[in-house]
């Protein structure tokens, strides 16, 4: 059975997300899509303990779409659970630690689940195709750690202009992208 885990990030579930979900199923996808806690309640031990009654739904050939918080967090996990990831396809997806300017909840956030470069490695080992989709006018993730992520995760890159940050500020309600990368991928 093929099984698409969607990972939101810092503001929750993307409106993108209903519709993959929606699609996926349609193509015959078992679809796994947690609600973690948003905001403040982004943490890496919140998050985890909010992924382990899903655990058993994770075995077998998994594809993974992330948005934002979900793509870092993805690379924790995965070290700490063995998990087999076919394809990863990340968006607005960055590794390393930023800062926005009076945003203090934000950076504790990012903080709390940004991955080590032992986590990175582990990640670029153990998952064998890996995308990541960004935009030219993200508002949230800076441009260069867009870009970064791509080479953190030994990716291939698919810079989509004027899409955003891909959530509820972008008003972005559908991805035909990522149904195109898992279709060139055959899976």
């Amino acid at each position: 059975m093929k099984k698409v885990l969607l990972l939101h990030g810092y503001n929750g579930i993307p409106q993108i997300f209903h519709w993959l979900k929606q699609k996926l199923e349609k193509m015959g996808y078992t679809v796994i899509m947690p609600s973690f806690p948003p905001r403040e309640g982004v943490r890496y031990p919140i998050w985890k303990k909010e992924l382990e009654p899903l655990k058993n739904e994770l075995q077998g050939e998994l594809i993974v779409v992330a948005h934002s918080g979900g793509n870092p967090f993805l690379i924790k996990y995965l070290k700490e659970n063995k998990l087999d990831i076919k394809l990863y396809i990340g968006l607005a997806g960055f590794s390393d630690i930023y800062k926005v300017e009076g945003r203090e909840d934000l950076y504790e956030a990012v903080k709390s689940i940004a991955p080590s470069q032992e986590e990175l490695e582990h990640f670029k080992q153990n998952v064998k195709e890996r995308y990541c989709v960004y935009s030219d006018n993200d508002h949230i993730v800076p441009f260069e750690f867009l870009k970064k992520h791509v080479e953190n995760v030994a990716g291939i890159g698919k810079m989509i202009p004027n899409i955003g940050h891909m959530g509820r500020k972008s008003n972005l309600q559908t991805i035909p992208e990522v149904i195109e990368i898992m279709k060139e991928s055959g899976i």
